[in-house]
């Protein structure tokens, strides 16, 4: 039996026997227990099971169905999908209201509670594009995981057998960038593309939905281990400052990692139009801003002094980051970019002076190549006779994959027999 489960029943066996407990102290005074009380304890309605509880029962089960017993990874939601019904049964139809509630917040809650070796990831929220190779990482936690097991070193082939016109490839950063430009709003994604930033200073360009969610905060941790400089952008107002808190201290089975706050704060929002803010709340804005790091200017213009949270609400002004053009928005960024050291990668001087060999041997077998194919295209190659039995017995046999296999297979067979010699 497991740990859960036996919990679950010691819990369930305790709260059944505890009135019944009571009744016999009170029988052990009096020699008998009462007519009333036996009447209540045979009878009393059985205590009614919340939803959160509910779900900490079948929460194994449901990890298992969805993942196949740990086969598999299991989305967040997939195991919402499973612990539904088995929720339902127990409750007696009582259910989460939002998916949210049970994704963001009961299933972590068990995972930090009961630390199970499962393999549970959730949904991408944003992304990260990498500078010059242009892939997209979607920052859920399967494509985080996929992507940093991939990442390329500084090790590359000298002579390598497939040749491209030019570069290494890579990924991850290295030999690629050293920084990451971490920004609210995907919406600046054309503005920053069209403008080269990420090429022009071998910086990826990294985004999210709201406040930054797991996967983001590793991938984010990630990076600065190995030596990449994460910089934030953001609106100034709280959810700004919430984010770079976010980032700095990490999700929720998340790590934070040391992000540089490049803004907007204060002294950047001098001349832009802002815009009122209202809280709805009774509690001071200002006590958590100043956790995530702003100044009593900063609270003070964030939030209304003397408003006193009338009726629950606080108002305030904020500046979003719309409120630069694009041009703004990008002399802006270059100023702070080059403020805190953002710059081109140049390797150390052996992976230059290999890079510079496997160059000079991919463009010489270029050259070779297009000799070849100039010869190549000027004579007539018939194609060996019965070419579509021989492709056929191969497939029938199971020694190839496809047709297309078959043909380099038979082609290769054909130039061993009959070696080539050029003039």
């Amino acid at each position: 039996m497991s740990d859960t489960l036996a919990e679950a029943l010691e819990s369930a066996v305790c709260g059944v026997s505890r009135d019944w407990k009571k009744a016999k102290r009170r029988a052990d005074k009096q020699d008998r227990v009462s007519g009333h009380d036996l009447a209540r304890l045979r009878y009393q309605a059985p205590a009614r099971v919340t939803v959160r509880e509910a779900a900490f029962r079948v929460m194994q089960r449901a990890y298992a169905l969805a993942s196949s017993n740990g086969r598999y990874y299991a989305n967040a939601r997939q195991i919402m999908y499973a612990a539904r019904p088995l929720v339902l049964e127990i409750t007696g139809g009582d259910i989460w209201k939002d998916s949210a509630y049970f994704t963001q917040q009961i299933l972590k809650d068990y995972l930090e509670d009961w630390a199970p070796d499962w393999k549970v990831v959730w949904d991408s929220r944003g992304h990260l594009t990498e500078p010059h190779t242009g892939k997209v990482i979607g920052l859920g936690g399967a494509e985080v995981m996929r992507y940093t097991q991939d990442w390329t070193g500084a090790d590359f082939e000298l002579c390598p057998s497939l040749l491209p016109r030019q570069g290494i490839a890579t990924v991850g950063p290295g030999l690629r960038f050293g920084a990451v430009l971490f920004i609210e709003k995907e919406g600046f994604d054309e503005i920053l593309r069209d403008a080269r930033i990420g090429e022009r200073h071998d910086m990826a360009i990294m985004s999210t939905k709201g406040l930054p969610v797991g996967a983001a905060c590793n991938l984010a941790a990630r990076l600065s281990f190995a030596g990449v400089k994460i910089l934030v952008l953001h609106d100034f107002d709280l959810a700004g400052l919430k984010i770079v808190k976010t980032l700095r201290l990490g999700a929720r089975l998340a790590q934070g990692s040391p992000v540089v706050d490049i803004g907007l704060r204060l002294a950047d929002v001098t001349g832009l139009q802002s815009e009122p803010v209202v809280y709805k709340q009774r509690r001071d804005p200002r006590l958590y801003l100043r956790q995530c790091g702003a100044t009593e200017a900063e609270c003070s213009y964030l939030v209304r002094v003397g408003d006193g949270g009338w009726r629950g609400h606080w108002s305030g002004e904020r500046v979003e980051l719309n409120a630069m053009t694009s041009e703004q928005l990008i002399t802006w960024l270059e100023g702070k970019l080059k403020a805190h050291g953002v710059a081109r990668v140049v390797p150390d001087a052996e992976v230059l002076a290999n890079a510079y060999r496997r160059a000079c041997f991919v463009q010489e077998v270029d050259a070779q190549t297009e000799k070849i194919r100039e010869r190549i295209a000027q004579e007539d190659t018939p194609a060996p006779a019965g070419l579509d039995v021989r492709v056929k017995e191969l497939l029938e046999g199971a020694e190839v994959a496809n047709w297309d296999a078959a043909i380099w297979h038979l082609a290769a067979l054909d130039r061993a027999r009959v070696p080539t010699t050029e003039g």
